[in-house]
């Protein structure tokens, strides 16, 4: 009886041994494997310096948008650093067309045009200004800004533009860029989320 009890005694110790073992050498096995994810995820968000170039930061930008009839004047000024601005340079009609065209599709989605756009680079200020009208934003009485504020993820009420007489005025970030924006009118003004009529 003792020699079976001694031995079924055992023979559980090996089994939770075992059982113990197994479960250390998982563990082991997935903290190895949870570092390299770390090591990984760290050399993409902190590339060294031999690596590719990382993406240029727009530190600043302006956005001032002025009615005028059944146009709308649009002026965007995004300030850079030296080093992204110098990078820019290399390249300009690239940048411009790039930039003129992915602005293009972002109307054309809404129904809106574009009418003469250009972009000015201006050493003094390491900016670039991007200008143009648009055209299809009046709708009967009011103005429509779909396609200014969707892509933004902005909304003059969610967001609380500040609206002044004849201005809707807000600054704020927009994907980690301070962004100011400033739509004027030549008339008193009321407003809903995305809409501008005068008063």
């Amino acid at each position: 009886m003792n020699k079976k009890f001694l031995y079924y005694s055992l023979l559980i110790v090996l089994l939770v041994l075992e059982m113990l073992t197994v479960g250390c050498n998982k563990s082991s096995k997935y903290q190895a494997r949870q570092k390299e994810k770390d090591t990984l995820r760290t050399k993409e968000l902190h590339p060294d310096k031999s690596g590719p170039i990382s993406p240029m930061t727009e530190s600043q930008i302006y956005i001032e948008i002025k009615a005028e009839g059944k146009i709308l004047h649009y002026q965007r000024e995004t300030f850079l650093n030296k080093e992204d601005f110098s990078e820019i340079l290399k390249s300009k009609e690239k940048f411009q067309s790039k930039k003129t065209d992915a602005f293009k599709k972002i109307l054309k989605r809404y129904n809106r045009q574009i009418v003469n756009p250009d972009m000015e680079f201006d050493e003094a200020r390491k900016s670039i200004v991007f200008i143009c009208d648009i055209s299809g934003a009046k709708e009967g009485s009011w103005f429509d800004f779909d396609w200014f504020l969707r892509p933004l993820s902005l909304d003059f009420l969610d967001n609380h533009f500040e609206r002044r007489e004849k201005e809707l005025f807000w600054e704020g970030k927009v994907d980690g860029k301070m962004t100011r924006i400033s739509i004027k009118f030549p008339f008193c003004i009321s407003n809903c989320h995305e809409h501008v009529w005068a008063k």
